[in-house]
């Protein structure tokens, strides 16, 4: 089990691969976006962010419009985000608190009879990356964080921190319950504005066991359920939340020099399952409020001059469903340390456009652009799948 969770993420980063191809690793500026020259499309753009005046979106239900043309427009049919009224620009770093003592609250023994398997499991993990950089097929991804790494064991519990930035546990046996009926049965995303009081249990749940580490909030984006004639189990995908905002986490292709904090656990018979925080415990270094921030009306002109410069191709045939305003994390690699800064982002989910043909060839065979993130202060395009 050990190995498989060290594993986890080179898995998921040559599996993404695959479905989505490769990708060359972004260049970035030191505020995130996507360094290239200087040009008229910058220059649009800052004119654009110098000269209208932010105002408040909180007002406004939804977002139903066609940006540039038939031919190459961006559709956008979504209802608008709520602006939170503290935003940030922050740094993280390696979290020091995550130590063994924290990890024997974290895992919550019945008994108290704690067994240490962090040396046995620290070897695991290094023979894990040998045999990665021997592979011919090696994955090759970014790590937040350093490599020490804690495991306690209590019956049937284990728990994980590794890298002073991720933390993992598992009951053996709510898990196995749970794989018995994980793909046999038909699984149901549960919309949160249909099943509000399943979301707020679930986040209860975590939030309490999370508050043990230090996680004061998270952001739960989706809910699928699964359910046999005998069991039913919940998997709750979510992300940090820092006064309410959460992290972009709607993704092709990860790639090396990215770090994306994402959560995913399964909650059983009222209890966790399993739980998985892939860098998701950064420490907050600094913070610096961002007081000015683009309105809908100012990147709706953004998106059009990138669209008319070639920026971004767009089709207003595939209509982007989702606009959330959430932080995007710039891995700053030399220093360890991860940036948020506050986007606009617009998509459709990968989930719904991968099983439709039609849109699968606009997105995959015509480059349309089905994810787009728009610094929010700046205005420069951060990213664009």
């Amino acid at each position: 089990m050990r190995n498989k969770i060290f594993k986890l993420l080179a898995v998921t980063v040559v599996m993404a691969t695959l479905i989505c191809g490769c990708q060359k690793e972004p260049e970035s500026t030191a505020d995130g976006a996507v360094r290239h020259a200087k040009d008229t499309v910058e220059n649009e753009v800052a004119g654009i962010v110098g000269g209208n005046p932010a105002g408040t979106e909180n007002n406004r239900q939804d977002i139903d419009c066609l940006i540039g043309t038939e031919d190459n427009g961006i559709r956008i049919q979504a209802q608008m985000p709520e602006i939170p009224q503290n935003v940030y620009r922050m740094v993280l770093k390696e979290n020091e608190t995550l130590t063994k003592e924290l990890l024997a609250d974290f895992l919550e023994s019945d008994t108290g009879n704690i067994s240490d398997l962090s040396e046995e499991a620290s070897r695991e993990a290094e023979q894990s990356e040998k045999d990665n950089a021997q592979g011919e097929d090696r994955a090759v991804y970014s790590v937040f964080g350093s490599g020490i790494i804690y495991e306690l064991s209590a019956g049937q519990k284990t728990a994980v921190f590794s890298h002073g930035t991720s933390a993992y546990y598992q009951d053996d046996a709510l898990y196995e319950k749970c794989i018995s009926i994980y793909k046999s049965v038909k699984e149901s995303v549960l919309k949160e504005t249909d099943y509000t009081d399943i979301y707020k249990e679930a986040e209860e749940l975590l939030s309490g066991r999370l508050s043990k580490i230090g996680v004061k909030e998270i952001y739960i984006y989706k809910i699928t359920q699964y359910q046999s004639e005998s069991a039913i189990f919940y998997e709750i995908e979510f992300t940090p939340s820092y006064d309410g905002m959460g992290v972009v986490h709607e993704l092709g292709s990860i790639t090396s020099g990215e770090i994306f904090p994402l959560g995913r656990a399964w909650i059983c018979e009222g209890d966790i399952a399993f739980l998985d925080m892939d860098y998701f415990l950064g420490k907050v270094e600094t913070q610096e409020k961002q007081e000015t921030l683009l309105s809908w009306e100012q990147v709706k002109e953004i998106l059009e001059v990138n669209l008319s410069n070639g920026k971004i191709t767009g089709s207003s045939k595939a209509v982007l469903t989702e606009a959330e305003f959430l932080y995007y994390p710039v891995f700053k690699k030399a220093e360890d340390k991860l940036e948020l800064v506050p986007v606009w982002h617009f998509y459709i989910p990968m989930s719904v456009w991968i099983e439709n043909e039609e849109l699968s060839e606009q997105f995959t065979t015509n480059g349309t652009a089905w994810s787009i993130c728009v610094n929010a202060v700046s205005g420069e395009i951060v990213r664009v799948e």
